[in-house]
């Protein structure tokens, strides 16, 4: 047997719920647009002028609004790489209690990291994500923590780093299949109950614990 068990940390699946995004919308002029949306950190390591270059392309689809939510070392320069883009809202970092706000408000949410950092590390935003019911579009490298949750869970499509056609591609996808969305959010949700919830967390500790507690007494 194993002699390292991984138990990851626990999404709070009561706080992040699916559903709960109209006043966000409301707030800043987004209506009943399919929403894209980045939320994070805007640094060296998120290219998420890529996803600008995406909105450049679609900028003739009145129905569609790209977010950026959040800021960083890089936002100045991805607001002037979306001058004259009127599809590309710009959102402040919002307090922490309105993170299920935030998330539920998407339709689509962007996971964006260089090539070479998605083996290093792991956004935990991926997992709130999940627990809030919205699909993914990740443009990270292949074989990585990322790729195999939203593989795992069926709740997103990954493209290769720092490829703009494909990312094109594949938010286009979801843009024009709203039913493949929800089931790919809702797929989502039920595998962070499933996994990560903290009854299921809790679960797999009491787990360890009697497994432990039964190769003592055979020792």
């Amino acid at each position: 047997d194993s002699k390292v068990k991984v138990i990851p940390n626990f999404v709070d699946t009561e706080r992040v719920q699916p559903g709960g995004g109209e006043a966000y919308r409301a707030e800043f002029g987004l209506g009943d647009r399919t929403v894209v949306t980045y939320a994070g950190n805007v640094g060296l390591s998120q290219p998420v002028e890529l996803l600008v270059e995406v909105a450049r392309r679609m900028a003739d689809r009145s129905d569609v609004v790209f977010v950026v939510n959040g800021g960083g070392t890089s936002l100045e320069s991805v607001r002037h790489a979306a001058e004259g883009l009127d599809n590309v809202v710009f959102v402040p970092m919002q307090p922490r209690e309105r993170l299920s706000e935030v998330l539920a408000a998407g339709d689509i949410h962007t996971i964006l990291l260089k090539h070479g950092l998605a083996r290093s590390s792991v956004p935990s935003k991926l997992y709130s994500i999940l627990a809030a019911g919205r699909p993914v579009v990740a443009s990270v490298d292949a074989d990585t923590e990322v790729t195999r949750v939203l593989a795992d869970a069926e709740a997103g499509l990954a493209t290769s780093p720092g490829s703009v056609d494909e990312l094109h591609r594949a938010i286009t996808t979801l843009i024009d299949d709203p039913e493949r969305r929800r089931g790919m959010g809702s797929s989502g949700r039920r595998w962070v109950e499933r996994w990560l919830s903290p009854a299921a967390v809790a679960e797999a500790y009491e787990g360890l614990f009697e497994s432990l507690q039964g190769a003592r007494r055979g020792t």
